[in-house]
């Protein structure tokens, strides 16, 4: 099982370096039903160990040693010093380990247990849909390029694409599935070496650019692991995750853990890493959906669920929980100035992992068990509307929100579906909220002065998540719209499969979330806190109070229903909305002012100019960001 979970995808993808288009399509869906089906079959398996034979430790060493060779070669062609040094900063300390101080390796190699297995789901599930939206997006997307003139793109250069998005699939089964860090750190290092490719894929200046700096920004957190596996093997004799976090509580084994955390800050784009998530805006829409949904991202917040029972209680998980909390504060204030769909996804992701991070970090049975729940829906609705963006984009050539007015009547299969991803995002009939009210119990479990700042943070955070949320929603959906009929939507097989597969999953799992809870949550966490759940027919309850369920899902059916059966009996025309006055006939963007003239309909200060700057903020946000993450050390040395 873990062969095909880790090997299938990387001999999948290099099939697709050489396979005809109609063969890759072959490849690419049943790479994804076996590695659906494998995480299905790893997850009901309740858990294992297994150290595959020496002869693969000697393998993996020499693939990492290539690997980091490459990232040499990649900064001198580039001209750039920070993957130049960083890669340096880790071939020499490996290559010391493993051919002068003949370094320890670990037995077992491979751990799966009720965590590890939740992401292996996600990966699988939400990655594979991915996979299949990009079979169709590609075709657009390369089109799309060729007719501005950018020549950098050609269609064969799909196998590659192909290559590193699914090899990226089988590094992300290698990272959940290690308990050596060694073999963590390698699998870790093939995901950045996936992501620089992908995101520089079209090839332009700027792609490449950003590209460059999501790696030498992954190879900070490499830099970190590898301080970790010396530490591990100088000082512990082992560099086993599960005996590490077995370990009395010492100064040196904190070190480690923080160190960890600063590879997971990296990898998940908490500040100060951020940029090269956002950079990572100027790939193809597969890649922002894979990077921000199911894989790279969420490898960070793995790591931090991982490790962070073994320092509770100590200053390290507050200063962890800090760095966290306050990400998601300040990208959810820039959230606001954002006018393009794919920034305001990217910082919502940024600051979506920061409140996972915080909840994880916190260190009570609620506050964990809050994390893997925003994991779960998090990963399914930001895929979600990513895939959604990524259409829209193509349709009207634009990233730009406001041109996005009306879009309900323009597209609106598309937007329906993306409605229901913001709202997945904001209102408690979907897991989003649920986990955001759990994480409530994350503050109030704490010391009065950290809980003072840490729900200061999050009430302000919170507040602006649901304002630029409501903001967009009401962008293509209230502002006047200017078709009088529903047009009918086209979409090719792949758009359809993946878009409706991804909300009919992110539905039926809010529907049972109690179940989801219950059955996959509660006994993944067993082995390190008790269960504070109960879930019911009509809903769940914790320490905090009753959550809702069906009663919620019953009245929004009412209202789908109702509106649906009143839109009907109007004709199914669709009429302009009441613009503070009554509405001039025959334009839909006029109103009548009580003084009886006419004023064309005009929205101002929906981006908070000049209050919040992303360009003024932002430096400012990357220095606390830099001091937080210096805390983290600080805190342990100290």
């Amino acid at each position: 099982m873990i062969a095909l979970a880790i090997g299938l995808p990387t001999l999948s993808g290099l099939a697709c370096l050489v396979a005809p288009k109609n063969i890759r399509r072959i490849l690419v869906y049943v790479t994804a039903a076996v590695l659906v089906g494998t995480s299905i079959l790893i997850y009901n398996s309740g858990g294992f160990v297994y150290s595959p034979n020496e002869s693969f430790e000697l393998v993996v060493v020499g693939l990492d040693i290539l690997l980091l060779l490459y990232f040499l070669y990649i900064g001198y062609v580039n001209r750039n010093l920070p993957t130049l040094a960083l890669a340096l900063a880790q071939l020499l300390p490996i290559g010391y380990y493993e051919y002068v101080a003949f370094g320890t390796h670990t037995t077992p190699t491979l751990l799966v247990d009720g965590i590890s297995s939740i992401m292996s789901l996600i990966v699988s599930i939400v990655g594979s849909a991915v996979a299949i939206y990009a079979l169709d997006y590609m075709v657009e997307h390369e089109e799309e390029v060729g007719s501005l003139g950018a020549s950098s793109v050609k269609a064969a250069s799909q196998g590659s694409f192909f290559f590193y998005l699914i090899m990226l699939l089988g590094a992300m089964h290698g990272v959940v599935f290690s308990n050596s860090l060694y073999w963590l750190y390698f699998f870790w290092e093939v995901t950045t070496l996936s992501c620089y490719q992908l995101i520089r894929h079209d090839g332009t200046e700027i792609a490449v650019q950003n590209g460059l700096r999501a790696l030498w920004m992954g190879l900070v957190g490499g830099v970190a692991l590898v301080g970790s596996i010396f530490i591990g093997h100088f000082h512990f004799d082992t560099i086993s995750m599960s005996a590490l976090i077995g370990k009395n509580p010492t100064p040196l084994l904190y070190l480690a853990f923080a160190l960890m955390a600063i590879a997971a800050f990296t990898k998940s784009a908490q500040l100060p890493f951020q940029s090269w998530l956002l950079g990572a805006m100027v790939a193809p829409t597969p890649v922002s959906a894979l990077l921000h949904s199911s894989t790279m991202v969420n490898a960070g917040v793995y790591l931090i669920l991982r490790f962070v029972p073994a320092i509770e209680g100590s200053v390290l998980t507050y200063g962890i929980a800090l760095v966290g909390i306050f990400t998601f504060m300040f990208t959810a204030i820039i959230a606001l100035n954002q006018k393009y769909s794919k920034a305001i996804l990217a910082y919502s992701t940024i600051g979506n992992l920061g409140l996972m991070i915080f909840c994880a970090a916190m260190n009570t049975p609620l506050s964990y068990s809050a994390a893997v729940i925003l994991l779960i829906f998090h990963s399914m609705s930001k895929g979600l509307l990513f895939l959604c963006a990524g259409i829209v984009e193509n349709r009207l050539h634009t990233r730009y929100i406001e041109e996005w007015q009306g879009l309900l009547g323009k597209l609106p299969l598309t937007s329906s579906v993306m409605i229901t991803g913001i709202i997945s995002m904001i209102l408690p009939l979907f897991g989003v909220l649920l986990g955001k009210w759990a994480a409530i119990g994350a503050v109030s479990s704490a010391a009065f002065f950290p809980a003072l700042v840490m729900i200061t943070m999050m009430v302000i955070g919170s507040s602006a998540t649901t304002l630029f949320w409501a903001k967009w929603l009401g962008n293509f959906t209230v502002l006047p719209l200017t078709e009088r009929e529903y047009k009918f939507e086209q979409l090719p097989s792949g758009y359809i499969f993946s878009m409706f597969f991804l909300l009919s999953l992110d539905i039926v799992a809010s529907l049972g979330v109690g179940l989801i809870i219950q059955n996959v949550v509660c006994p993944a966490i067993a082995s390190n806190y008790a269960c504070v759940w109960t879930a019911g027919i009509l809903g769940i309850s914790s320490q905090l109070g009753s959550f809702m369920i069906i009663p919620i899902w019953a009245a929004i059916a009412a209202v789908v229903l109702l509106g649906n059966y009143l839109y009907k009996s109007k004709g199914g025309i669709i009429m302009p909305a009441y613009l503070s006055g009554a509405n001039v006939e025959g334009s839909p963007t006029s109103f009548r002012t009580t003084a009886d003239t006419t004023v064309e309909f005009n929205v101002a200060g929906m981006f908070f100019d000049p209050e919040i700057n992303e360009g003024r903020w932002t430096p400012w946000g990357v220095v606390t960001g830099v001091l937080m993450n210096l805390l983290v050390i600080a805190l342990v040395v100290l």
